[in-house]
């Protein structure tokens, strides 16, 4: 790793307007010659700097911009629908609820930690970044490495996975219609499906990257409305469980010594639904005025996305009707069956789940955008081998030798699909383990930092007074995570 303890101590030059507009004004007689510099503002300028960074990308990213990206990156709600079937299996419909409340405070102690952070040392390398900034002087490098690799592994798992998924979706929208057509049943049909999304979705990172403004913005649209209907059809279309029986019963499918056991393993299950509004961090050398949009849009999208999840997976329970029933469904996945029971309609349910598949595209093309930024960044800081060979950045706009390689490693992973599912699901579940880690060993650093380093650089988001407390309780509720994954 190139960053070190003392080239990374931020340069405090006082913020005040004066200087900010003089800044400014500098840098618009710069913007005509310097490409990398179009719609950086004074603060992007002076933070790169600080950090011993170069611009190299234009910021096309403005707040509502990162906010539709950061909500496709995720996709909670759909993520809901998808792992719902894990979440009756272990824990069961008492077993969801309370665990996502536990997921929905954990998380939010994680981002107001990591939104600190991200304008505190705002650069598209993320935790890896951070680590080498606060952990100590003889542990730095060696923990900014493995975090860096630990975020190479979790987010391509996470293209691949999605494009697993999309691929699946699929897959049962045609079940419903033929459903003993073997090749559709076979592990083929969604692998392929996968792999051409993948294509596409590069395609999309390549050549089109100047409208991911705008692909942000109809997805969020299609994310909202989707999420508004299927939540009021099945409220008024299903009939609804007792509060009494939802909420306090628990169950033990997967084998575990108890229900209880069974219920903590679910906890993952939930978590996972929050994993990844560190996504927008790896694109903050795309945003304008990083320090203050990354942060700000990451916390507006965890708030906004973690309720729309939180009312989908009371949806789910409430109108699931007959457990046993649903889950004996094996060809389909348990929210296809519930759409299906509630609108009594094969072309009803598709309806339903063409949109989930849409927005999971939208998500694909976004996660790769952020798998791709992610392995630049840790390219230019010689953190890989062959790193000079993907630093370089195609007109100040795409690093399109890191697409390329996300590309070809997320179709390589996906075709682990063809063999037992278990196999894959192993390998995606790294997308939890790797970031989860991530997040742990970087939030562990700010706190040694704050204890016993050098105070951080003055953030425009600011914890102030509650930030230690923040971060005590964040690394209190990851850490034990990260155990339990493993």
């Amino acid at each position: 790793m190139e960053s070190s303890g003392e080239t990374s101590l931020r340069k405090e030059a006082p913020r005040t307007d004066v200087n900010m507009k003089q800044l400014n004004s500098e840098l618009r007689e710069l913007e005509g010659d310097v490409p990398a510099k179009e719609g950086a503002t004074a603060y992007d300028l002076q933070d790169m700097d600080a950090l011993g960074l170069a611009p190299t990308f234009r910021r096309r990213f403005k707040f509502v911009a990162m906010v539709g990206f950061c909500s496709t990156v995720v996709v909670a709600w759909q993520y809901t629908l998808t792992n719902f079937g894990f979440g009756l299996l272990d824990g069961g419909t008492g077993g969801i609820f309370w665990t996502f409340i536990f997921g929905l405070i954990s998380s939010t102690f994680l981002y107001l930690t990591l939104c600190e952070l991200s304008s505190s040392f705002p650069t598209a390398a993320g935790q890896y970044q951070w680590v080498a900034e606060c952990a100590p002087a003889s542990f730095r490098n060696l923990l900014s490495y493995c975090t860096g690799w630990l975020l190479v592994l979790g987010w391509h798992t996470t293209v691949a996975g999605c494009g697993v998924i999309m691929g699946n979706l699929t897959k049962y929208c045609i079940v419903l219609y033929h459903p003993d057509n073997a090749a559709i049943n076979s592990q083929w049909f969604p692998t392929l499906l996968a792999i051409v999304s993948l294509v596409l979705g590069g395609a999309f990172n390549l050549y089109w990257t100047k409208r991911f403004p705008l692909l942000e913005g109809i997805m969020l649209i299609i994310h909202w409305a989707a999420w508004l209907a299927i939540v009021v059809t099945l409220w008024v279309m299903f009939p609804r469980g007792k509060a009494s029986e939802v909420l306090f019963t628990f169950t033990n499918g997967g084998g575990w010594s108890s229900a209880g056991a069974a219920t903590l393993v679910g906890v993952l299950t939930a978590w996972s639904v929050f994993v990844g509004y560190d996504s927008s961090v790896h694109m903050t050398e795309n945003a304008r005025d990083a320090s203050k949009t990354i942060p700000v849009s990451l916390m507006t999208a965890f708030a906004t996305n973690a309720v729309l999840a939180f009312i989908m997976a009371i949806t789910l329970i409430f109108c699931v009707g007959d457990v046993d029933a649903v889950t004996a469904q094996t060809s389909l996945t348990p929210f296809v069956v519930i759409f299906y029971n509630a609108t009594k309609s094969k072309a009803g349910t598709v309806v339903m789940v063409v949109p989930v598949i849409l927005t999971f595209w939208a998500a694909l093309v976004s996660q790769l955008a952020t798998a791709s930024r992610q392995l630049w960044a840790f390219s230019r800081d010689g953190g890989i081998p062959w790193a000079r060979h993907l630093a370089p950045v195609h007109d100040f706009e795409v690093p399109r030798r890191a697409v390329w390689v996300s590309i070809i490693f997320t179709c390589l992973i996906s075709l682990i699909n063809f063999g037992p599912v278990v196999g894959f699901n192993a390998i995606v579940s790294l997308t939890i383990i790797a970031i989860t880690a991530s997040y742990t060993i970087c939030i562990a650093a700010l706190i040694w930092r704050r204890c016993f380093g050098k105070p951080i650089p003055k953030e425009r988001f600011s914890l102030g007074r509650w930030g230690l407390l923040i971060n005590i309780a964040a690394l209190a509720c990851t850490a034990p995570l990260t155990v339990l994954v493993l």
